[in-house]
């Protein structure tokens, strides 16, 4: 007997071929029978997929789900397993939850998340593997050590380049956190604790990823009018580390710089010819959610919050600030204010809106909102191309992640990314209406090409034998239904999720949670 028969599937398999008509066979959490026909008497649970693709589950190769710590306060991870995510990689952008090689580490997620009341029962990558594993999870997720972990965990705050016998101690926590499950590297070079870090810092452990062949992820210095350099420098780390590169949440912000989007995909491209194994993910929004101080001068914010504010507060250096602001062109009615911990008053509102309701310029109003969340605010902004995201995503390159976090559907005073809620099925619905795509690719972007990168063998795929990770949803309905305003929607037409051979989700209802640590 299977535990899960599925009739009639139109099945996309991940691997890009076209979909053909089975029915499939779940036993024990894994894939154990593809055929033309099997008896719906041989299954406990019998599904009937007519007129349905029947998919692997989708893998969210960029998440959030640590550092906005919902992995922990909602762990069913609704938003996601709604969408048809099975699986979150997260300890991206420079922050991980370990290792914390000191009681400093752990600032690395403050600028999303507050630190007040958190228990924190782990220090090694090992011991928080394991507390992930007394939880019920509703998705599979799987873990990257973080860049800033290991260098704040070292020199806390301080503005400086690690010592040569700093840089081995570094070494040694990654190889060890490997070791121990983790899937890889990954930098956030915009924010504080390492926007000082030198390219020779960064060689030396991105090499030390080349012997088990985990992947590098890189968060670049810049996605504005220095995108180009970042960029080069990211593949030059790439290079010469001998590594595998995944650039994340790839985009242009704002339109003056719109104009460098061809000379992006010729270098990406001309990596990949040269025989680099480079991808990048992407969402489907024409809108960044960002941390407000990054918008700042990078000296400004050198050596954390406390710096940053001081400097805020210090005639001299906010001059200067002020001025640098008014060089960069943002377009401040487009910059909205989705999380303030201290001043709810400003959710929802432009920086353009606060600055009125404040009798004051659009730059004093940036360091208002700053000042007044401690440094803690994070903004909508809407400064991309429609068009180019559509064609980030069409490249062979992508693939298409949240670059969010799971959360239950229940409405919160700050508010969320709709990409949170929405990115697989907007995804979907685009390949759909507007044909970026076949859907045989569009399926692999989100299933065997993150397994693919990530190392993982056993899902990402239908195959005899895989993880019965699983998503049924009606190409002809699926869509979004997650705004700005109304985040907290769930999509329409991801009908069965099931996750390690579980029905997990069905009519948008969390039936069991059956996720597990995924480690390497």
């Amino acid at each position: 007997m299977f535990d899960v028969l599925i009739k009639n599937a139109f099945v996309l398999d991940g691997s890009g071929k076209p979909m053909v008509k089975k029915d499939l066979g779940l036993k024990d959490g894994k894939i154990e029978a593809i055929e033309s026909r099997l008896d719906p008497g041989k299954g406990t649970r019998v599904l009937d997929a007519q007129d349905k693709y029947v998919s692997p589950g989708f893998i969210d190769i960029q998440n959030h789900s640590d550092s906005y710590w919902t992995l922990f306060d909602q762990p069913e991870q609704l938003s996601l397993l709604s969408q048809g995510i099975t699986s979150i990689i997260i300890g991206n952008c420079g922050s991980s939850l370990a290792p914390l090689p000191t009681a400093d580490s752990i600032k690395t997620i403050q600028k999303w998340h507050n630190l007040a009341g958190l228990n924190i029962n782990w220090a090694s990558f090992e011991e928080f593997l394991t507390s992930l594993k007394n939880i019920k999870l509703g998705v599979n997720v799987g873990s990257l050590v973080g860049h800033a972990n290991l260098r704040r965990g070292l020199i806390g705050d301080q503005v400086r380049a690690v010592s040569s016998e700093e840089e081995k101690v570094m070494n040694q926590l990654l190889s060890e956190a490997l070791r121990q499950g983790a899937l890889g590297l990954s930098l956030g070079l915009i924010y504080a604790h390492e926007v000082d870090s030198s390219f020779d810092e960064l060689v030396a452990l991105a090499k030390t990823l080349k012997t088990p062949k985990k992947y590098l992820s890189v968060h670049l210095r810049s996605e504005t009018g220095k995108i180009l350099d970042a960029l080069d420098e990211a593949l030059a780390l790439a290079r010469k580390a001998e590594v595998g590169l995944k650039i994340s949440h790839l985009k242009l912000r704002g339109r003056i710089n719109w104009h460098l989007f061809d000379e992006i995909i010729n270098k990406l491209e001309n990596a990949y010819h040269q025989g680099l194994d480079i991808s990048f993910d992407v969402y489907p929004y024409d809108s960044s959610w960002s941390v407000l101080y990054t918008y700042l001068p990078k000296w400004a914010y050198e050596g954390g919050r406390n710096q940053t504010l001081r400097r805020i507060k210090s005639g001299i250096e906010r001059r200067k600030i002020i001025d640098y602001l008014k060089d960069q062109e943002y377009e401040y009615d487009k910059i909205i204010v989705a999380n303030s911990e201290s001043n709810l008053g400003f959710v929802g509102k432009s920086i353009t809106k606060v600055a009125e309701n404040q009798g004051t310029s659009n730059e004093e109003a940036i360091l208002n909102v700053i000042t007044a969340n401690s440094g803690q605010a994070i903004v909508f902004d809407h400064n991309l191309s429609q068009e180019q995201v559509e064609m980030f995503m069409s490249s062979p390159l992508s693939l298409i992640a949240t670059d969010g976090a799971g959360y239950s559907i229940s409405q919160f005073e700050n508010l969320v990314h709709p990409r949170c809620f929405g990115t697989m099925p907007r995804f979907l619905r685009l390949v759909g209406e507007k044909k970026i795509l076949p859907w045989e690719y569009a399926i692999k972007k989100i299933t065997a090409e993150p397994a693919r990168i990530l190392g993982l063998t056993d899902r990402g795929m239908i195959a005899k034998g895989l993880k019965a990770d699983l998503v049924i949803f009606d190409p002809k309905v699926v869509t979004d239904r997650a705004n700005y305003e109304h985040p907290h929607q769930l999509s329409d037409g991801i009908e069965t999720v099931i996750v390690n051979g579980k029905i997990s989700l069905q009519d948008k209802e969390v039936l069991t949670l059956s996720g597990k640590v995924i480690s390497r």
